[in-house]
């Protein structure tokens, strides 16, 4: 019996020395498992501007400017002396970007930010160009009806042209190109918030044309959205376009009448396009946009789209674009030789139709 009772005595000693050694284990996994999910996080969402230094921040508040010497008139807008702009001094110059941001509102109610805005710098000894400088920043005061705002983004949306058109397609142009639209399209945004309707047409013709390509402005709660989607760029350019030809605005109508036509961002609708077209000459501003307005009527008597099919009335529109369009050019619009010349093609072709020798 006694030998027996030792046997029992030293299994139940056995069996608590197990179960001490493998409770541990199971009260590790738990923390094992946080340690692991804490240390997975997201990097923190930066919303001030890295690049803009205090002391510039503080002139803005101060002066309404980045710049001081800007501020007070100055062309130049440094105030170290010629004789101490060195390496360092350009490196920091070539290193500022096409513009800056700062987020403005928690994650949830975001408004549109406030942007710090560059132009290029020159060195005023020899000419040369030496990176941007920080020129600016909006908003800084109420601006009613948002025309500072247009100013600053009709500037950038200039220079992404001629980035386009004059530096070549390499990836630096390119790049900088992109910035300068995508620096336009959050001043034209910012405008357009104040009523301004020539900002809408700008957006229009930034989304319609897919300038930014795909770089537009995300709020943080749109960016940070599992199952947002990518609106389409053309779907944007028909609201903003929309909005401006409620008012009769000649270029948004016109825009609008071609993206009804073609069926980009909304249902194809010939008739409604025929429509806007016809507005669109008639309150037309300029010989510019009499011209392109002439040239969608001509289109679509040419090839009957919301209309009747009638040679006479497209070779007269051809011929009335043609005219407009050489107006437009002589005045300096460049971008108009292409037109002026489908006008004139335009032209003859139709007289060509009602000749009937071919």
């Amino acid at each position: 019996m006694a030998v027996m009772a030792g046997k029992a005595a030293a299994d139940a000693m056995q069996v608590g020395a197990s179960a001490a050694v493998r409770r541990p284990a199971t009260k590790a996994a738990p923390t094992m498992r946080k340690a692991s999910s804490s240390s997975v996080r997201k990097a923190p969402v930066r919303h001030r501007a890295q690049g803009v230094s205090l002391a510039q921040r503080a002139a803005r508040v101060v002066c309404g400017s980045p710049s001081v010497r800007r501020a007070a008139g100055g062309v130049d807008t440094s105030l170290r002396p010629q004789a101490l702009r060195g390496r360092g001094w350009r490196q920091r110059r070539e290193a500022v970007p096409v513009f800056a941001v700062d987020r403005k509102g928690p994650w949830h109610a975001e408004r549109l930010p406030r942007i710090w805005v560059t132009e290029p710098a020159f060195d005023t000894a020899t000419g040369e160009r030496c990176g941007r400088a920080y020129v600016g920043a909006y908003p800084t005061d109420p601006d009613r009806g948002g025309w500072r705002a247009f100013e600053l983004g009709s500037r950038y949306f200039a220079e992404g042209l001629d980035a386009g058109c004059g530096q070549g397609s390499s990836p630096a142009a390119a790049q900088h190109r992109i910035d300068c639209f995508r620096a336009a399209e959050v001043l034209f945004l910012h405008s357009a918030r104040r009523g301004n309707l020539k900002a809408c047409v700008k957006l229009g013709t930034i989304y319609g044309g897919d300038l930014c390509e795909g770089r537009y402005w995300q709020g943080l709660l749109e960016s940070r959205a599992g199952h947002s989607r990518a609106v389409d760029p053309a779907r944007k350019a028909f609201a903003w376009l929309s909005r401006a030809a409620l008012k009769a605005d000649s270029e948004a109508c016109r825009q609008l009448g071609e993206l009804l036509c073609e069926g980009r961002g909304c249902t194809a609708d010939a008739g409604r396009a025929f429509t806007l077209f016809t507005r669109a000459l008639l309150h037309a501003e300029n010989a510019e946009q009499a011209g392109f307005a002439a040239l969608g009527l001509a289109r679509c008597f040419e090839r009957a789209r919301g209309c009747g099919l009638s040679f006479e009335n497209a070779g007269a529109l051809y011929g009335s674009a043609a005219g407009w369009f050489q107006e437009a050019f002589d005045a300096g619009s460049w971008y108009c030789k292409r037109p002026l010349l489908e006008a004139r093609r335009g032209e003859r072709r139709m007289a060509q139709e009602l000749d009937g020798r071919y």
